[in-house]
């Protein structure tokens, strides 16, 4: 089964949002792309329903691919686009309900905390095309 899903690597107060899962994995917000949506609209949706942050999305960072078993045995295939955002100003990180257990802000030297390889890879790219949209 191949899902398609969109997320968005998201600046907040000049760091990275990382989130951290009930089951304590850290990752970036993302989720499926709802019918009749564009991976644009999903990925600011998704931010927004796992943080309370309204964003805006700078740029395309490419997508990761993976696949895992789940508890029934089924193979998935996960295909999830990245963004390059910027949370508005002035809002509260809101994590959603039951969910999310809480977030850190990290810098370029704190990547690492994010569990996923697929992540840690997105989170450097993201630094970097930040880091040139400033000098720009």
């Amino acid at each position: 089964m191949k899902e398609i899903c969109a997320g968005g690597a998201v600046f907040y107060k000049n760091k990275l949002l990382a989130i951290r899962r009930k089951n304590g994995v850290w990752l970036m917000p993302k989720g499926h792309q709802d019918p009749g949506e564009t991976l644009e609209e999903a990925a600011l949706r998704e931010v927004l329903e796992e943080t309370g942050l309204r964003a805006h999305l700078r740029e395309p960072l490419g997508k990761t691919c993976y696949e895992y078993t789940d508890e029934a045995g089924q193979l998935h295939q996960k295909e999830v686009w990245w963004y390059l955002m910027e949370a508005l100003p002035d809002q509260t990180v809101i994590l959603e309900e039951g969910m999310f257990t809480g977030y850190q802000l990290i810098g370029p030297t704190e990547i690492s905390l994010l569990n996923y390889e697929n992540d840690q890879v997105t989170a450097r790219n993201a630094f970097i095309r930040r880091d040139v949209q400033c000098r720009s």
